[in-house]
């Protein structure tokens, strides 16, 4: 099975194709998103199309001392660049979305409409794609930032969504750990009833290849040797690809765990719409924001049909 130990090598792993993903940065006027987004034009990811106030936007490329070609949209401030953004990917002019200098909920709006919006699914999860010290490949987890509470309907729809996205990457019969805070079920903790029903709907293929391992801890999903101690017998303990949390507060305090360790490397974007649509945090470091890009452009090409060919 393709698995790969972390972001360098997905990237030298799956090909672009030979046209650049074009990202459209909706509020451009941002130092941080535009820094991340120009390094990574330099490195052949992406094409920047950029939505925001003309003079804003030209005064940050000017004090990045930017010479990377780009697209300007001027949206003048008052505007909702977020309209202007999903607009652009509708017609055509670009392949993914960044969020910039504008609020989420400003972003999310115009997405989700539904006449003119990108949520033909009627769903969209949160999709993290973590390299972590200590464990050997990379490690997706969802939803940290979007369904507080999902119910058994919801999970499913994530397993669905982000296994999707784990084979656009490569990764073939992915394997999902329900996280519960015990292994067994009970009806007084309804997250490990779920759990069970997951793991019985993916006995039954209904998540094709995807394989869902539940109720299950933390550390047996993630560690052999945990799972050897405790006599916890399953084949896949402690070499899963997908952690699906019970809750968003649990992977969102995880993540945030995560991320104080300048060993692992955290990136993220939203699945299900669309496009892929990055949500960069401005405490991130530049290597998680190009991490983020390199998922969203890899992402957008598998999406598209294979009438290119690719470059390494």
């Amino acid at each position: 099975m393709t698995r790969y130990a972390g972001f360098d090598e997905l990237r030298a792993a799956r090909p672009l194709t030979e046209r650049p993903q074009r990202c459209v940065v909706a509020g451009a006027d941002d130092t941080h998103a535009l820094e991340a987004v120009m390094l990574a034009a330099r490195e052949g990811y992406l094409t920047p199309v950029l939505v925001g106030p003309k003079a804003g936007v030209e005064a940050v490329l000017a004090s990045l001392e930017v010479v990377e070609p780009y697209v300007l949209h001027d949206c003048p401030e008052g505007a909702n660049p977020g309209e202007v953004a999903v607009r652009l990917v509708r017609d055509g002019e670009a392949d993914f979305i960044l969020k910039g200098r504008m609020q989420t909920a400003d972003l999310l709006r115009p997405i989700l409409n539904k006449e003119t919006g990108l949520n033909d699914r009627g769903f969209i999860t949160h999709f993290g794609l973590m390299q972590l010290h200590g464990y050997p490949k990379l490690l997706a987890m969802s939803d940290s930032a979007v369904i507080p509470h999902p119910s058994l309907a919801d999970k499913a729809r994530i397993v669905e969504v982000c296994t999707e996205a784990l084979r656009s990457l490569g990764i073939d019969r992915p394997i999902v750990a329900a996280l519960c805070a015990a292994e067994t079920v009970s009806p007084k903790i309804p997250e490990t009833v779920d759990a069970a029903e997951l793991a019985a709907m993916s006995e039954r293929g209904e998540f094709g290849d995807a394989v869902v391992v539940g109720p299950i801890s933390f550390d047996l999903a993630t560690s052999p040797e945990a799972a050897r101690t405790k006599g916890y017998a399953n084949p896949h303990a402690g070499d899963v690809d997908l952690l699906l949390v019970p809750q968003m507060v649990t992977g969102n305090v995880m993540s945030k765990i995560w991320n104080v360790d300048p060993r692992n490397t955290l990136a993220g974007c939203l699945v299900g719409a669309r496009v892929p649509v990055g949500l960069t945090s401005r405490s991130a470091s530049m290597e998680e924001k190009l991490a983020s890009l390199l998922l969203c452009s890899l992402l957008s090409a598998a999406a598209q049909p294979a009438t290119q060919g690719a470059m390494q």
